[in-house]
């Protein structure tokens, strides 16, 4: 083809359609599947087809995102920044639609990743680890790319975790308590949500290794499983304190800092070393008043840029860099 442009009957021949395909791809007329759309696309683009590929009008591509508990502070702040990151890529038409399951059952979570698959073209995923919610996701990867967002579910044959180092983070939350605790050291409350979560396992892990090399003075006295539940939490946590005075640092994992910090208030317990994940508004507040000492913070914007950007790489829409995405520590002085 040297000398001239490339037509769309090239572009047709490359990628094996009609030339009425390629039409409707090129000038967003839709009726194309997804996987078609993606192959004319690439093709058009290795041939140098003179169009504005990635600002051209084209069928909407619909990301589905499953999370659970709307009410959570985090996963507010995580909508949120979903919600900002595609309307930044609104030029490339892709749109994120959300499900909620608000029962930490498998059953609630089968329900909205199936029906998530049956209206969008990809789903980004927080779910926790059950063999019927592995099968679906792994039977779900074979047609749609599949993300997991905050807590993997590993080997799903999806395209990819988006997040953070969970077993990195429990590592800090090790090291900041040992140096917080120092010599003298102490018992520690560890709080998880659903353990089954991959996140959660894995910043155990990560704490309890480095309290175990390190810091052998600072021993685990209990663990709580709080299911992610703030009554749950504070009835668990004041159970704990009360069976155990000795208790000189807390590490907590899931939602609940105000009710933990409320409790330690009331039983003259605010010498106890308070560690915590995700810095909220509430969260924030309750460093600067020195209630908490330590935050770990996922960078929230960054996850929902690197979803989008990896979803529409994965149809060709994105070619640009996409960046790493760090966690952050943060004080009372810093937050």
């Amino acid at each position: 083809m040297a000398g001239r442009k490339a037509s769309l009957a090239d572009v047709a021949t490359a990628a094996g359609v009609s030339i009425g395909t390629v039409d409707r791809v090129i000038n967003g007329r839709g009726n194309v599947k997804a996987e078609t759309e993606q192959r004319v696309l690439e093709c058009a683009r290795e041939l140098r087809l003179d169009r504005a590929l990635n600002l051209r009008p084209t069928r909407i591509l619909r990301l589905g995102v499953v999370l659970q508990n709307r009410s959570n502070p985090f996963y507010k702040s995580m909508v949120d920044a979903l919600k900002q990151c595609a309307c930044d890529y609104s030029y490339l038409n892709v749109q994120v639609v959300f499900y909620f399951y608000e029962r930490l059952t498998h059953r609630d979570v089968l329900q909205s990743v199936e029906t998530a698959a049956r209206a969008c073209d990809g789903l980004l995923v927080d779910v926790f680890e059950h063999p019927q919610v592995r099968e679906v996701l792994q039977k779900l990867s074979a047609s749609l790319p599949v993300f997991t967002l905050v807590s993997d579910v590993p080997d799903i044959g999806g395209v990819g975790y988006i997040g953070v180092d969970p077993r990195a983070e429990g590592r800090v939350a090790g090291e900041l308590m040992g140096r917080f605790l120092g010599k003298a050291g102490g018992e520690i409350l560890l709080i998880t949500g659903l353990q089954s979560f991959h996140c959660h396992e894995q910043r155990e892990m990560g704490f309890r290794s480095v309290l175990r090399d390190r810091f052998p003075n600072c021993p685990l006295a209990k663990l709580i499983e709080s299911r992610d539940d703030r009554n749950s939490t504070e009835l668990l946590v004041k159970s704990a304190l009360a069976e155990n005075r000795n208790i000189a640092g807390i590490y907590n994992m899931p939602v609940g800092s105000k009710e933990i910090a409320e409790i330690l208030q009331s039983m003259g317990m605010q010498h106890v070393t308070f560690i915590s994940h995700e810095l909220t508004e509430e969260n924030r507040g309750l460093l600067k008043q020195g209630l908490i000492d330590a935050v770990i913070d996922q960078d929230r914007t960054s996850e929902a840029r690197v979803a989008v950007q990896k979803f529409l790489a994965h149809y060709g829409r994105y070619e640009g860099q996409i960046g790493p995405i760090e966690f952050r520590i943060y004080l009372r002085e810093n937050c």
